[in-house]
């Protein structure tokens, strides 16, 4: 299941930015109410202020500000002397001097108290319900800004994340373009560091893909070069046999097509194992080696009897790596069966295995020719042959031996042996892989 991650930002940062957005609203409303309340507190204030000692209560009645068409400005001025009759709002005697909020008749009013030095108090008021019509008008006015800003918020949010969000599509462009053949490292110019390694790591896969394909398009060249003589030399010894004049000509020139026939088969083999084992994607687990090269004996047991050759395994106890056993078992099947194809009759072939260090070793030695120096780097070219060798084969069993032991992680070496005649083949692998 896919998504989108633009829309999962936005969506996210929206929300993110509605909630601040409203929290700054009820905040901003309530510091504005709360000022405009204050606001009219400081006009009763000084409005009293103003009047002072020289106010006069008319005898007929409270100063009142009856303009119908502004309520806010509705104030009531009363004064509440103890030898005159006071007139207007109905207020307490005993009020003291400073605010107060009252519910006379049915209404809430705010009252001022100013107590003057002669003893005179002047109670200035207004109605509560103007007063909160008018600071509800003033807090709102002042929401404004912050509601205009949020959608303004939203779209730039909109903005940023899909501007973010560019050099992966660039990226993603430039790979759709890309031909099939291509596996030219990608441009990681003015990629975010949170993408960045995410670039890296796409140019180490398309490097690692561009090795593989450049080594399999060698081996498939290697191999099409190798078929093409046994091919060819089988053509030409069946075109010899129909030419045969008697049965006796017919079973010598038979004899070597056998032979081709054989040694075709062999490399077909070969070339299917290489194949089988790149493509082996089994699960690592624990493996005896001493199991696998008892495994390995009995297959090529027939081998090592018609050449008269001894094979057997030397081994202290069990040695255990987690590793392909697949794997493992085609490795040293290809040492053991190179080994024996290059060993003379009567010879032998010792396979061996110890714990050296941190590291579980197979050794695989023969009495055989042995491999020059300067030749033993190249004996693991597929297809290689040293010149002058008398002995069949491909030249691709230490090649697969090779490539088998770079995917287990391991690694293989040629020595000479003890006696100075013979090879040792040397697979070591670590205990901790």
């Amino acid at each position: 299941m896919t998504y989108s991650l633009q829309r999962q930002l936005s969506v996210w940062l929206g929300w993110t930015i509605l909630a601040f957005g409203v929290l700054a609203s009820g905040i901003s409303f309530w510091f504005a109410y709360d000022e405009a309340q204050e606001y009219q507190d400081n006009m009763l204030h000084q409005v009293a202020m103003a009047l002072g000692p020289r106010y006069e209560p008319p005898s007929d009645g409270p100063a009142l500000n009856t303009d119908d068409e502004d309520p806010e400005d509705r104030i009531v001025i009363q004064s509440l002397d103890s030898n005159r009759a006071a007139v207007g709002l109905s207020l307490p005697a005993n009020l003291l001097a400073g605010f107060h909020s009252l519910k006379i008749e049915d209404n809430r009013w705010r009252v001022y108290i100013l107590a003057l030095p002669s003893g005179q108090r002047i109670a200035v008021s207004q109605a509560m319900d103007a007063r909160s019509d008018s600071a509800i008008a003033s807090a709102f006015s002042s929401l404004l800004p912050v509601l205009g800003l949020i959608p303004l918020l939203l779209l730039l949010s909109q903005r940023v994340i899909a501007a973010s969000l560019s050099p992966v599509r660039r990226l993603a462009q430039i790979v759709d373009a890309r031909r099939e053949n291509q596996f030219i490292a990608l441009p990681l110019d003015g990629l975010p560091e949170e993408i960045l390694p995410f670039g890296q790591s796409i140019n180490r896969l398309l490097e690692r893909i561009a090795i593989s394909i450049g080594e399999q398009r060698r081996f498939i060249a290697d191999a099409a070069h190798a078929l093409r003589s046994p091919l060819t030399a089988l053509t030409l010894q069946v075109q010899n046999l129909e030419f045969s004049e008697s049965l006796t000509t017919y079973r010598d020139r038979l004899a070597p097509l056998k032979t081709g026939l054989e040694r075709s088969r062999q490399l077909l083999d070969q070339l299917l194992t290489h194949a089988h084992q790149r493509a082996n994607t089994d699960e690592p687990r624990q493996v005896d080696l001493v199991e696998v090269a008892k495994t390995v004996i009995e297959d090529l047991i027939h081998v090592a009897e018609d050449r008269r050759i001894e094979l057997g395994v030397e081994q202290k106890g069990p040695v255990q790596i987690t590793v392909q056993r697949a794997a493992i078992y085609l490795l040293l099947l290809n040492i053991v069966d190179n080994a024996l194809c290059h060993t003379q009759e009567d010879g032998e072939v010792i396979i061996r295995i110890h714990v050296d260090g941190d590291a579980a070793v197979i050794e695989v030695i023969d009495n055989g020719p042995g491999i020059p120096e300067e030749e033993r780097e190249r004996v693991f070219d597929p297809f290689y042959r040293i010149p002058g060798t008398l002995a069949t084969g491909s030249g691709l069993g230490l090649a697969i031996v090779r490539d088998i032991a770079i995917r287990l992680g391991g690694s293989v070496g040629l020595t000479s042996r003890d006696n100075g005649r013979g090879l040792v083949v040397a697979y070591r692998h670590p205990l901790t892989g």
